[in-house]
């Protein structure tokens, strides 16, 4: 394992201040590493969870653990979500919507993109058992760190510089290899929900990619942060379904 590598994958993903040798990232942000980085964050707001839930109610353990999630990746995948949703979804051409999506302001695409998000995840954690809920959280967060990792690897980027064009670069199949075994390894803890949510979450970030596509070209930084987030519903819906 190079651990410069997973520094750069925890500096890209969360708010952890880490850096590679040198104070300098590593190539490709470390990517094969980002499941096993979304094993760790989803451990820490299970944990989190289930501390809350014992002393409070199961919903407000939820939203704790949301929280968390949100805190640690300094809100940059929900970010994703409402600039994508109001990028791809709003008027104009290619070259507008990309220019909606680098808007700091939160249209109403966005905003109700958000709020479809966060109460998604409350309302799935909220079905489950702490002890549950943290396994779900640990496997939501490999495999949407996963999917993200085959976006950076199959869709293209579309803007001239950014993140992208750093997470980008040779040793495709290396990396993809090594991340989808990181994050099948997180999918042991309950074999069976895994596989189902390895399915939806497959297919969820499919469609993103499609749509992104045909909208704007390709994937942004934006696209990446979607993913991830309608990735982890994905998979926590699973477990809520199958509790």
């Amino acid at each position: 394992m190079s651990i410069n590598s997973l520094r750069s994958a925890v500096a890209f993903l969360t708010v952890i201040p880490v850096a590679g040798d040198e104070g300098k990232p590593a190539a490709r942000l470390g990517r094969a590493y980002f499941p096993a980085v979304g094993a760790l964050l989803g451990l820490l707001a299970g944990g989190v969870f289930a501390l809350t839930a014992a002393i409070t109610t199961q919903m407000v353990g939820a939203v704790a653990a949301v929280a968390v999630l949100a805190v640690l990746t300094g809100g940059l995948h929900l970010d994703g979500v409402a600039d994508a949703a109001d990028g791809l979804f709003g008027r104009g051409n290619k070259v507008q919507r990309l220019e909606t999506m680098r808007d700091p302001r939160v249209g109403s695409f966005g905003a109700v993109a958000l709020i479809v998000v966060l109460l998604g995840d409350v309302a799935a954690l909220t079905a489950l058992a702490p002890a549950q809920a943290i396994v779900a959280l640990v496997i939501a967060g490999a495999l949407s760190r996963w999917a993200m990792l085959w976006t950076i690897a199959f869709v293209p980027y579309v803007r001239e510089a950014g993140l992208g064009v750093a997470a980008g670069g040779a040793n495709r199949a290396f990396d993809l290899v090594l991340g989808s075994a990181l994050a099948a390894l997180a999918c042991l803890l309950d074999w069976r929900h895994a596989a189902v949510a390895v399915v939806l979450v497959g297919l969820s970030a499919w469609i993103v990619a499609v749509v992104a596509r045909r909208r704007i070209g390709g994937a942004t930084g934006d696209i990446y942060g979607a993913t991830t987030e309608l990735c982890q519903l994905a998979a926590l819906i699973t477990f809520a379904v199958h509790a």
